[in-house]
């Protein structure tokens, strides 16, 4: 099961741009976070103020949405999420 553009919300998004970011750099690492550093950076930066201010435990819930439809994968059950695909991206 995979989600849909139409599925996403602005802080899909924004998670989703944060999973992202680096991608096209050559020399830094890109694609794995924890719940938590997704949030306090998005945070830290205001995006989430611009989102009603959702807490960790939302951010969390969304990163395992994510899971669940195979676009992010939790690396051996450990809580940290590495990306696998972008449902904006998808056919």
């Amino acid at each position: 099961m995979t989600l849909d553009p139409d599925d996403l919300d602005g802080l899909d998004e924004a998670i989703l741009d944060y999973f992202t970011e680096g991608r096209d750099a050559d020399d830094e690492p890109w694609g794995k976070a924890t719940p938590t550093e997704v949030f306090r950076t998005l945070k830290e930066r205001g995006v989430l103020d611009d989102l009603g201010n959702p807490v960790r435990q939302t951010i969390q819930h969304r990163i395992q949405r994510f899971e669940v439809a195979d676009h992010l994968e939790n690396i051996h059950d450990t809580g940290s999420y590495r990306f696998v695909s972008d449902p904006r991206t998808e056919d």
